[in-house]
Formats: structure tokens, C-alpha cells, sequence
């Protein structure tokens, strides 16, 4: 009769068992028994020593650069890391759907360069970065102006319709109008205030701070281009930061960027110009505004 396979899970419960030192545990208190002990306290504590570090060791198997950020291509599963021969991490597909991903293992260094590709896509040079600020301060100036107008045509329109409620108040006061005919209008004028002082709130809100914007996108330009000499954490970091969503199939790695660097991706791929130089203004300075 073959003999039944014992798991490693039922030998660590075994091992860490305190009744073979000669004690015991009972709700929560350590008693000393009154049996002879199988093994000596300081054999028992010394495996505890060892059962431990394993157990740090495999929790450390988690805390590969990229654990948790790319996903299998063809399954969906996540992509997880391996140490072969004590030096070399591979990635391979935790394979949980039990489907036998056709996706072979990959050296950390191949997602590492095509990662660096994809984050290189979000540095803007920084000729472009100036000509966009001065565009930028230039389109600023004409909105500012156009929305002071705006707001000296909604003060002055607000003014003029509660200079007529008032008229008209006297009016009724003196009896050349009803009080119904008074209240009616007054009704529907106050309602004309109340979205004229909504649009007036809004101007008076309404700034665009394109120096902050500049700002954000040249810092973002300067992690990207830091990424490959960055510690594991720190790229890691950067990743949860930026991806929505990665994958990898076939050896290639499908990025899908957070909106907002999703938008600087799509617009620094619109203004392709030499030496940044804008060739046709207008229209590429559009690139940017609208994201």
C-alpha cells in the first residue's frame, strides 16, 4: 500500500505545536505539562526561528517592482515574479483561471525598457514646454479680457433690473399699478437676478492658472524621464500614479494611462514639431487646450 503524501502545511502545524517542548497552550496562557518533552525548549524555538524566516522569505516574493501592476493579456490575470538562480526575476501569468496562458516567462529588464518607452511618451522637451507657456499666457490674456466684459455686462444688466423693481414699487406705492401687476413682474425679474448673480459668481471664480499647469506637466516630464534609475519603490509608485491599466501579450505591453496623463500623452503625440517650434500655431496650441 503506497503511503499517503503528508502536506507541507500539516508538517508546519506539526512543528509548531508547543506540546512537543513539553508545555502547552491553553486559552491564550502557556501551561508546563507533565509529560516527558519529545524535543528541548531551545530545539523547539529554533525551528520557530526558521518556520519564521520562510515565511518572511515568501511574503518578500510580493514585493517585486512590477507585482500587481501588469496583466496577462490573454486571461486577465495578474502578472507575478519569480528569482531563477538567485539573481534573475521573470514575470510569467499567475495562470488562475486555469486556462494554460500560452504566455512564456519575461526578464524584468524587457518590461522594465518597454515601461521606459511608455512613460517616455509623457516627456514634453522642454522647447515645447516654453513655447506652450508663452501661448498659453498669450490666450490667457484674451480670455481675462473677455470675461472682465462679460462680468461688467451681467453687474451692469443686475443693476438696471433692480433700479426697475424699485421704480416700479414706487409706482405701486403711489397707485399707478396694482399690486398684483407689481408682483408678477417683480417675480419674474428677481428670477432673471438670480441667474444673472449665478453668472456673475461664476466669472468672478473663473481663473486659469496656466504657470501651475506648465508647472505639473514639466514635473511629470521629469519623473518619467528619472524612471528607469529610480528605486523599485519609487517606480512602483509611479506606476499606481499614472497607469490605469497595463498588460502584456505576445511580448508586447499595452498601456492605458489615467485621464489626465492619458490627455498629455494623446497632446504631446499631436505636437510633433522640430526642435519644438510650432508650425502652424494655431492649431497646435489647440492640442493642449482642450485637455
Amino acid at each position: 500500500m503506497d503511503a499517503q503524501k503528508v502536506h507541507k502545511s500539516l508538517v508546519h502545524q506539526i512543528l509548531r505545536k508547543r506540546l512537543y517542548s513539553g508545555d502547552f497552550d491553553w486559552d491564550g496562557t502557556t501551561y508546563h505539562g507533565t509529560h516527558a518533552p519529545l524535543v528541548t525548549k531551545e530545539v523547539w524555538e529554533r525551528v520557530q526561528e526558521l518556520l519564521d524566516a520562510k515565511t518572511r522569505r515568501k511574503r518578500m516574493t510580493h514585493d517585486f517592482t512590477y507585482s500587481g501592476i501588469i496583466n496577462c493579456g490573454h486571461c486577465g490575470c495578474s502578472m507575478v515574479a519569480e528569482l531563477k538562480k538567485g539573481r534573475y526575476v521573470y514575470y510569467h501569468c499567475t495562470n488562475g483561471k486555469n486556462t494554460n496562458c500560452p504566455e512564456p516567462y519575461t526578464r524584468e529588464e524587457r518590461l522594465t525598457k518597454d515601461l521606459t518607452a511608455a512613460l517616455h511618451e509623457l516627456v514634453v522637451p522642454k522647447p515645447i514646454t516654453d513655447w506652450l507657456r508663452a501661448a498659453l499666457q498669450q490666450t490667457d490674456t484674451t480670455q481675462t479680457r473677455a470675461r472682465e466684459q462679460a462680468l461688467q455686462q451681467a453687474t451692469t444688466e443686475y443693476e438696471r433690473i433692480n433700479a426697475r423693481i424699485d421704480a416700479m414699487y414706487m409706482d405701486k406705492l403711489d397707485g399707478r399699478i396694482t399690486t398684483a401687476f407689481y408682483d408678477e413682474k417683480a417675480s419674474a425679474w428677481r428670477q432673471e437676478q438670480t441667474a444673472l448673480q449665478q453668472r456673475i459668481n461664476e466669472l468672478r471664480l473663473t481663473t486659469q492658472n496656466y504657470n501651475d499647469a506648465i508647472n505639473n506637466i514639466e514635473n511629470t516630464s521629469a519623473l518619467c524621464k528619472a524612471f528607469p534609475e529610480q528605486p523599485a519603490a519609487e517606480q512602483r509608485r509611479l506606476l499606481k500614479l499614472l497607469l490605469e491599466k497595463a498588460t502584456w501579450k505576445h511580448g508586447e505591453l499595452e498601456t492605458t494611462l489615467r485621464p489626465p496623463f492619458q490627455k498629455l500623452r494623446v497632446s504631446n503625440h499631436a505636437t510633433k514639431t522640430k526642435q519644438g517650434k510650432n508650425g502652424n500655431g494655431g492649431a497646435e496650441i489647440r492640442n493642449w487646450l482642450l485637455r
